[in-house]
């Protein structure tokens, strides 16, 4: 499981930082266009519809810095969450670059010919400056299918994903790379506030890899967030969500 190839390292770290730049450029654009689906004092719940894809935006503020650390690790741990609220990060580990960079093993069932497909994503946590973490979730589908039964050639695999690109508009660049992307962006306040938002930018065109898990990973993942935003970050406070959107 542990990866020792250097050139393989720095492949994943590469893409693991191009989905955080573009999450956290995602967390800070205009919300013009973004519908609301629940408000309360201090937590916000957005979507945004296009025609291919959706993207979801929560944000909240907490006041202490230590529980903010501890929500933030039990999301990191992908095998502490299973524990506590089901399975925050969907997926098991194949590869171990180092303990914040790891790539996941998912499963696709094709319904046509009913044949299990290997993919891939990678989850990475990202320290991008001294105020600001990212935490990626794996749910952007590597393009490989490949039979269940078969090797995979993973640094292969990794040198054939799609680029995003970095220097474009967050909203163009989510809908070029044409995948699922989500993950946490954790800011560091003043008066020891925390600013925690989580992007869930989901893309299906009927056609992409892995479109029909990826939605099914969307909307378990959603419900999950908003039990974590309504229940950890906020437990005394009282939210009306809309009709569009469940709670746990």
């Amino acid at each position: 499981m542990l990866c020792k190839d250097p050139e393989e390292t720095e492949i994943v770290a590469k893409q693991a930082n191009e989905i955080a730049t573009l999450l956290l450029k995602l967390s800070e654009t205009s919300l013009d266009g973004y519908s609301v689906d629940i408000e309360c004092e201090n937590i916000i719940l957005y979507s945004k519809k296009f025609e291919k894809a959706n993207i979801r935006r929560y944000a909240t503020t907490i006041q202490c810095l230590d529980k903010c650390d501890g929500v933030v690790n039990k999301l990191w741990d992908f095998n502490g969450p299973q524990k506590f609220v089901d399975k925050i990060i969907i997926g098991n580990p194949v590869r171990v670059y180092n303990p914040n960079l790891i790539l996941f093993e998912k499963f696709n069932t094709n319904g046509e010919h009913l044949r299990s497909k290997k993919r891939y994503s990678i989850g990475a946590r990202i320290k991008v400056s001294d105020d600001i973490t990212v935490v990626v979730f794996p749910s952007r589908s590597l393009n490989y299918l490949n039979d269940s039964d078969k090797e995979v050639n993973m640094k292969e695999m990794l040198k054939n994903a799609k680029s995003i690109e970095t220097d474009i508009d967050a909203e163009e660049a989510f809908m070029k790379l044409g995948a699922t992307i989500s993950g946490f962006i954790i800011k560091k306040g003043n008066h020891d506030e925390v600013h925690l938002t989580y992007i869930n930018a989901a893309y299906d065109d009927g056609h992409a890899i892995g479109c029909s898990n990826d939605k099914r990973d969307e909307d378990f993942i959603s419900k999950i967030i908003t039990w974590l935003v309504l229940h950890i970050l906020s437990s005394k406070q009282q939210c009306t969500p809309s009709k569009s959107l469940s709670t746990l």
